[in-house]
C-alpha cells in the first residue's frame, strides 16, 4: 500500500479496504498525539493551540483518503468538503471550549454534536460501505481490477 499516494495526491480511487485502513492510521495518529498533547499541556490555551494545528495538519492527509473514496464512488473528490470542513469547525469548537461541557452542553455544542454525527453516518456509509463504480469511470480504473 503506497502511503504516499493515499494520503498526499487527489487523483485516481481507493477501495474500501485501502479507505478504512487509512481512515484507522489517521484516526490512531490523532488519538495518540492529542493524548500526548493534553497529557504534556493539558487543555489550556497552549493545548488547544497544539491540537488546533494537530486538526489542521491532519486535514489535508483526511481530504486526500475521502476524495479518492468518493471518485471511486463516482463522485467529484471535492465532495468530501462538504463533509470535512464543517466537521472541522464543530472540532474546533469543542477544542476550544465554546460548546459547553462534555456533561451539559450548550447549543452549540448540541450542534457540533449532531454534526459530528451526521458527518460521520454519511462517510461511514458513503465511502466505508458502499461498493466503489466498477469498471472505469470518470476519475480512472476500478481499483479492485488489480486486485481480482
Amino acid at each position: 500500500m503506497d502511503l504516499q499516494y493515499i494520503f498526499t495526491s487527489f487523483d485516481g480511487r481507493i477501495n474500501r479496504a485501502k479507505w478504512w485502513a487509512g481512515a484507522v492510521i489517521l484516526a490512531v495518529i490523532s488519538l495518540v498525539i492529542s493524548l500526548i498533547i493534553e497529557v504534556i499541556f493539558g487543555t489550556g490555551f497552549f493545548g488547544g493551540f497544539l491540537l488546533t494545528i494537530l486538526a489542521l495538519a491532519l486535514f489535508y492527509p483526511t481530504y486526500a483518503l475521502c476524495a479518492k473514496r468518493f471518485q471511486d464512488r463516482d463522485k467529484p473528490g471535492k465532495t468530501a468538503l462538504y463533509g470535512l470542513v464543517p466537521s472541522l469547525l464543530a472540532n474546533l469548537l469543542v477544542t476550544w471550549g465554546l460548546t459547553g461541557t462534555p456533561q451539559e452542553p450548550n447549543a452549540i455544542g448540541w450542534l457540533c454534536t449532531l454534526i459530528n454525527l451526521g458527518v460521520g453516518l454519511w462517510f461511514l456509509i458513503d465511502l466505508g460501505i458502499l461498493k466503489g463504480t466498477p469498471g472505469q469511470n470518470h476519475f480512472g480504473g476500478d481499483p479492485l481490477a488489480a486486485i481480482s
